[in-house]
């Protein structure tokens, strides 16, 4: 049971205030700063209303309770370790720069002196002139130097910050998207103003509601352990956001010396600077995981993770500790990004993983992330060609349940990263193929809603016609001048709209390729008008579609027949494009 010191009512001012203690996020704990625009329109919208209720003089209106922070104080509450509550008041002092940035350019002398004064008070100071820059809000060594460059680290001559630092990491790039979103917000409230008193005004009233008015439960604790327990208590129920922060934590919680420690931090170190998004980051956290330990739920990776390594960890004597899980969980990170980004630096092999992107097929990731720890990618292209085959026919065209596909596959996964060879896997992924005949009777009758799938298959398609004709072959599947075109349109006229639309618009056979910008006047012209659209087309599985079978010229309607044939001649194709599992016998 975690003790807690005391937990007090504080204001943004009270926190980040320049008479009260720094608060400091700890470099062994805590994550990086994550606010996307969409929290932190949340937050702006939430600041203006509290703003506009406060101007109104009501009592019930004069302070706006943010949530609880937990620290990590001493007996004399002299220092203030942050282990929940970073991206409020990260974002809180974000606001407060786009503040003074918009009261220092105004160009007025009062406006000038309010920036600077709001800057010492809130942001940062010099007690002397020899004296070094006191920051009252210190982020974790992940953020800290950006931070500074870009908010705090302010010249009171200039009214600028040095801005030497670049965004290398995803958090880098959120702060300073968050200070141009506040600094957009702020530039278009003034210029409903006319003149600079009221601006001032206004500017005046949105610090005075932050500093005094927004409100903070500081829950006190003595030690890193009690804020650690409080801190899961608080984030850990079902918030996969903060999954791979509670984990570092953990990992911080149970090293045994500043050596692993350090360790644990140069692996986020690495894993941060690879990943562009924070999406990415979790979801390989839990492909990493399904990799070596089989299937877990996004929402119970954490508790999962914690109790399988607390096992480890704590045996007696240790034979696999913190160290060890950094170094692996860094080792798998790089080659994780060179799957997503289809950069293995082997063209056959990444030319199929741009397959798995453009299918959106993450199911197969923790296959490949266990299989690559084994061999090289060059060795690995049967068994991705295999898995894709298997993707296509089980889930693309087939409408399976594709949870079975990942159950399957993410056990295949794990025993690779136990003890099963390679070719034992790639007979288990052909067996799991469906064959010929399924996959021709399912093709016939498939219909793929998802433009992004639809691209997919008829893209590889066409390559199979150009190989098939003896011409060039052309990259056309993710091409941004090759768009989906529906042969009967998706919003015919009503004179020309089908009974059973729904189930002939979006079959397989009813779609193509075309060149060029996509035209919604064309594309939605009957087929009569747009045949000629086609025939002319450079693209195979456009000028091969067959007017004739597709639109009766005589009774000037379609023949939804014809769509049925034309499928069919398409899935004699797909047999050879996606094989069943005898290929690799």
């Amino acid at each position: 049971m975690a003790i807690i010191k005391q937990a007090a009512r504080q204001t943004l001012g009270q926190l980040i205030g320049a008479n009260n203690p720094a608060v400091t996020v700890p470099d062994d704990s805590q994550r990086q700063y994550a606010w996307t625009k969409k929290e932190v329109d949340v937050y702006w919208a939430d600041i203006k209303k509290f703003k506009t209720a406060r101007d109104s003089g009501r009592d019930s209106a004069s302070e706006y309770f943010i949530g609880p922070i937990v620290t990590i104080t001493d007996k004399k509450v002299s220092t203030r370790s942050l282990l929940d509550g970073q991206q409020r008041l990260t974002t809180s002092t974000i606001l407060i720069a786009a503040i003074r940035d918009a009261l220092w350019n105004m160009g007025s002398t009062e406006g000038t002196s309010t920036a600077n004064n709001l800057h010492r008070d809130y942001i940062a100071r010099k007690a002397g002139r020899r004296e070094p820059m006191e920051y009252f809000l210190v982020l974790s060594l992940f953020d800290r130097d950006f931070f500074r460059d870009y908010i705090q680290d302010w010249n009171e001559s200039t009214g600028r910050c040095p801005g030497i630092e670049r965004p290398t990491r995803p958090s880098h790039k959120l702060i300073s998207e968050a200070y141009s979103n506040f600094s957009s917000k702020i530039s278009m409230e003034l210029s409903s103003y006319s003149d600079d008193e009221e601006r001032l005004d206004w500017l005046d009233g949105l610090r005075e509601c932050l500093i005094n008015g927004l409100v903070f439960v500081e829950i006190q604790t003595p030690t890193s352990s009690d804020a650690n327990e409080v801190f899961e208590t608080i984030n850990s129920r079902g918030k996969d956001l903060s999954t791979v922060d509670l984990v570092r934590n953990f990992l911080m919680e149970k090293s045994r010396s500043e050596a692993e420690k350090q360790r644990v931090n140069d692996a986020w170190r690495i894993i941060l600077d690879g990943f562009e998004k924070r999406e990415e980051i979790e979801r390989f956290l839990r492909h990493f995981w399904v990799s070596r330990h089989g299937d877990v739920k996004s929402h119970s990776l954490y508790s999962t993770i914690r109790q399988t390594l607390s096992d480890d960890f704590n045996k007696i004597p240790q034979i696999y500790g913190v160290g060890a899980f950094a170094a692996e969980l860094e080792a798998a990170s790089t080659r994780y990004i060179d799957l997503i980004n289809c950069s293995t630096g082997n063209n056959e092999f990444d030319a199929s993983l741009s397959e798995i992107k453009s299918l959106s097929a993450d199911a197969l990731y923790p296959l490949l992330l266990a299989a690559s720890e084994k061999t090289n990618y060059a060795e690995l292209q049967d068994l991705i060609e295999a898995s894709i085959s298997y993707y296509v026919r089980w889930t693309v065209v087939g409408r399976r349940e594709s949870t079975l596909l990942e159950e399957k596959i993410f056990g295949a996964a794990k025993s690779m990263s136990t003890s099963a060879r390679m070719d034992f896997t790639l007979r288990q992924i052909c067996d799991w193929i469906p064959d010929d005949e399924v996959f021709h009777a399912d093709f016939t009758e498939a219909s793929t809603p998802k433009t992004s799938q639809s691209r997919y298959l008829l893209g590889k398609i066409e390559e199979a016609l150009r190989v098939r004709a003896g011409v060039d072959e052309v990259v056309v599947a993710n091409s941004s001048v090759v768009h989906v075109e529906h042969i009967y349109p998706q919003k015919p006229s009503l004179e020309t709209r089908l009974d059973e639309h729904d189930a002939w618009v979006n079959r397989i056979g009813n779609l193509t390729l075309l060149n060029g910008k996509k035209n919604q006047s064309i594309s939605n012209l009957s087929y009569s008008h747009k045949s000629s659209i086609y025939e002319e087309s450079m693209l195979l599985v456009a000028s091969t579609t067959g007017t004739s079978r597709i639109w009766d010229v005589e009774k000037d309607w379609w023949r939804v027949e014809g769509i049925a044939e034309r499928q069919r001649d398409l899935a004699d194709l797909a047999l050879s494009i996606w094989p069943s599992g005898k290929q690799w016998s």
